[in-house]
This record gives C-alpha cells, structure tokens and sequence, in this order.
C-alpha cells in the first residue's frame, strides 16, 4: 500500500506550543527554511503593507529577513518569533535586527501600536489562527495596514495533484492548514480585520515537480517562465496575500454594505 503520507491533503493541526516549537526549531536547524530565505515574498507583503516611516511588526519573523527590507523604506521595525534557534541564526547574520522570542496567539504589546504588521505563511501553523489573527487585528492602529499571506487550498498545482493522486500538494511543514480565498477572507474578517485587497503570489520550479507529474511540470513551468503568474487567476493562486486594515465600526459597515 502506498505511503498516505505522500499524497493525502493531511491537515495535521499542533496539540500544543511545545510541538509547535520543537517543530520550528528543527526546520530552522536542520531543516530546509534555516536555509530560505523568502527574500522575494518578504519584499513584496512589505510593499503590500505600504511600509515606510512607522512602527512595523513582523509576526513569525523567522531569522528576520523582512526587518531589514522594513528599515530600509524607513520604518522602525520590530519581529516576534517562536524558534529560539531561527532568533539565534538571525541576529548571527545582523545583530541589528530586534526579534523578541514570543507566541504569535499572546503579543506583548498593548492594542493600537504598529503601524504596519506583515504575516508570512504562518497563521495557518498556529495552534489556534483565530487567537493569532485577533491579535495583529488588536495590536494595529486605526488606519494603519496589515498583509497576511496563507496557503490557498485550491491552486493549480493541487488541483491537478488531486486529479492525479486524490489528495492536494503535500507541503514541507509539520503542522498545515490550506482554504480557499473567500475562506481566509471570512477568516481574517471574523477576527477584528476588514480585508481590503487580495493580491496573488506563485511560484514556479521546485514546488510543481513530484514524480509522476513531468507532463503538467513541463507546460507548468513554460508557461510560468514566458509569463509568470499574469495567466493564473487570483483565486487559483498559490498563495494569497490579504491586506487589511482593523475592523472598527466604520469599515465594518461598508463592507455589510
């Protein structure tokens, strides 16, 4: 029998803040994310933010790659991290970056603070992502922009791996969860954020290729090389990337509305 593990779309959830993490501190060790950087998808949530001149946080900052892009459009930045070993590898390479080790679910700073705040890839880890979310929405200002980028359950290349094997794109962390646009949009709605845009991000080579799938690899990947991602529809995007201001009456309204 084939191992489930491979294919099936396991959406295994953390029991509790210790698996979380032991989880991040081997992937940042040992594992692949001590070694990516996510360069590209750090500067554009930043732009997605609008960040320049204000307080900006980072929550599960990682090594804090995304602090520096902040500092450099002129903001004052701050990360929060759960990795004490992502923490230790970051102010390795810049002892400027500021990361304060804490739980994304509880942070230590009083409501209306950032002006800015970026999430990349991470509320989807947590051990509850309502708590998670409800607190980037209670910690930024009135009139101030959060970017959160999750995991669309319905991209093209699960589409196509549950056409091909019944279950979607297997991923490269632990603990997963994956939904579709209009999901994450309630999601992030329903916990003290209004939900502004959504913009799209992709990818091209290494996350399309399993054993078994060259043919879609192949035209997949030619497609993507002459003309990124401007064929994919938003929905169908790999990632999805939410901006968002605080939920306040105001805005709450217009969007019943």
């Amino acid at each position: 029998m084939k191992n489930s593990n491979q294919t099936a779309s396991v959406q295994k959830k953390p029991t509790s803040l210790d698996d979380l993490h032991k989880s991040y501190d081997d992937l940042y060790g040992s594992g692949w994310l001590g070694k990516h950087h996510n360069i590209e998808q750090q500067a554009l949530l930043i732009e997605s933010a609008g960040v320049k001149d204000g307080l900006h946080l980072d929550v599960a900052c990682g090594m804090g790659y995304s602090l520096d892009i902040a500092t450099q459009r002129g903001a004052h930045s701050i990360g929060l991290e759960l990795s004490n070993v992502a923490i230790h590898k970051g102010l390795e390479e810049n002892p400027q970056r500021v990361i304060v080790q804490g739980d994304g679910e509880h942070l230590p700073w009083p409501e209306n603070t950032f002006d800015y705040i970026t999430c990349l890839g991470s509320l989807e880890h947590f051990i509850n992502p309502d708590a998670g979310a409800a607190e980037i929405g209670r910690v930024l200002k009135p009139g101030g922009t959060a970017a959160i980028l999750l995991p669309n359950s319905h991209n093209l290349l699960a589409i196509y791996n549950v056409y091909k094997t019944g279950g979607i794109l297997p991923e490269q962390q632990e603990y997963e969860r994956f939904a579709t646009r209009i999901e994450w949009e309630d999601f992030l709605n329903r916990n003290g954020l209004t939900v502004v845009e959504v913009r799209k991000y992709n990818v091209g080579f290494a996350r399309a290729f399993r054993k078994g799938r060259e043919v879609f690899w192949f035209f997949y990947n030619v497609f993507y090389r002459l003309f990124k991602d401007f064929w994919i529809p938003v929905n169908l995007s790999y990632n999805l990337i939410f901006v968002c201001k605080k939920r306040t009456p105001q805005n709450q309204d217009s969007s019943n509305g």
